[in-house]
């Protein structure tokens, strides 16, 4: 009795190590293998909405998620046993929860990106310039769009003043495309505010396009045109008439006759 007592350590040891040796159980392979599947598809889905996006504030912390996540991909469960892997598999679902919540919010910040887009496109720069007719000095264009009632900043700037008769270049109207009505609010370098009507901006050539500030003073009606300098061609050089230069020939040849016979 005393003998068989001696080999239950030895005994209990040998299944340990064969315990260990034989590898995991399927059903133990099979739940590490579909941990590693999630956690590759959810760093997968935060990586591809991160290349959709321009805030890269995340990278640095997806870069942190990759050097760890490539670590579970280089397992080989197979030479595990359950133990190891039931170990193993928090560290997984950790992971993987990381990769989804950077990918909620990078697909928060790709939403947000997406309306700003799609709000920019409804919106067309019309290169412009304005000619001040209105016979005052101004210190204030400013834009109304009455469709959307928002009105733009002022084109002029601050502290600077549009002389009458004078052109202010370089200016960037920003134009609402389901916007169908407009006009200008203007105000003096009395602080006086007039409303010029505006024409259509709808489908108007940026190019070279002008925008004409008028203000008749005994009506009390202002109204911005689409217009624009209209420089007449210069004149060609005229040329000399060929029977003047026939005529000097001739009188050329006479003197030079006539000096001939006085000497």
């Amino acid at each position: 009795m005393k003998n068989q007592k001696k080999y239950v350590p030895i005994i209990a040891l040998i299944m340990a190590v064969l315990l260990v040796a034989c590898g995991p159980s399927d059903e133990k392979l099979s739940e590490a293998e579909e941990a590693r599947s999630l956690l590759v598809a959810a760093k997968q889905t935060a990586e591809d909405t991160y290349l959709d996006v321009s805030d890269t504030s995340q990278r640095i912390a997806l870069d942190e998620l990759a050097q760890k996540e490539a670590e579970i991909e280089q397992l080989d469960f197979k030479k595990l046993n359950d133990k190891k892997i039931d170990e193993i598999l928090p560290g997984i679902a950790e992971l993987t929860e990381n990769y989804q919540n950077i990918g909620k919010e990078l697909s928060n910040v790709l939403t947000d990106e997406t309306k700003v887009r799609e709000e920019k496109a409804k919106h067309k720069g019309l290169d412009t310039y304005f000619i001040n007719k209105t016979g005052m000095n101004l210190t204030k264009i400013v834009l109304h769009d009455l469709s959307a009632d928002t009105y733009s900043d002022n084109y002029i700037g601050e502290g600077v003043s549009l002389l009458n008769g004078y052109t202010l270049m370089g200016v960037s109207l920003d134009v609402y495309a389901d916007s169908s009505e407009w006009e200008f609010v203007i105000t003096d370098d009395v602080d006086n505010e007039y409303t010029l009507s505006c024409e259509s901006l709808k489908g108007q050539t940026i190019d070279g396009a002008a925008i004409v500030l008028s203000y008749d003073p005994a009506t009390a009606v202002g109204e911005a045109t689409l217009g624009g300098y209209f420089p007449q061609p210069e004149p060609e050089p005229e040329s000399a008439p060929e029977s003047e230069g026939e005529e000097n020939a001739e009188d050329s040849g006479t003197d030079a006759a006539t000096d001939a016979t006085s000497e």
